[in-house]
């Protein structure tokens, strides 16, 4: 649930700093890790990882409450939950709502995962490594 959870705020922060080009290409959820594949043209510089690690940890820290919604799917597309991979979604979506509920959240996706109540509840995120997981190459022929 933790690490569900954080995989949220680090999307948020990824496109808060990087750009809102940024999109989620997968992940994978363990009990001890995860791993968050994600769309960007470049490396992440150090600056770019500390501040975005920073970020993550300071809404952590915030302790916002994290809450399950059900919505009708435009609905919640246009209170601007993310809506990722193209799926097909039905008429009534659950959506994941970390913020106050009465200011704009810090995140909010369509998701049907399991997460904590609290962002505290998460501890804290160190960002391990960061790398590409897909090399370009070229060809050409003599």
């Amino acid at each position: 649930m933790r690490n569900h959870t954080v995989t949220h705020l680090l999307h948020a922060q990824l496109r808060s700093v990087l750009g809102q080009h940024v999109q989620q290409a997968g992940s994978l959820v363990a009990p001890d890790r995860f791993r968050f594949d994600f769309t960007h043209g470049s490396m992440l510089t150090q600056d770019e990882i500390d501040r975005i690690g920073e970020n993550v940890n300071n809404l952590i820290l915030a302790n916002y409450p994290v809450m399950v919604l059900h919505k009708n799917y435009k609905d919640a597309v246009g209170d601007g939950a993310m809506a990722l991979f193209g799926e097909k979604y039905g008429d009534v979506v659950r959506v994941i709502r970390t913020g106050w509920p009465d200011e704009k959240p810090v995140s909010m996706e369509l998701c049907g995962g399991t997460h904590v109540t609290q962002t505290a509840e998460i501890g804290s995120l160190v960002i391990m490594s960061e790398g590409s997981v897909a090399r370009a190459c070229a060809v050409s022929k003599a």
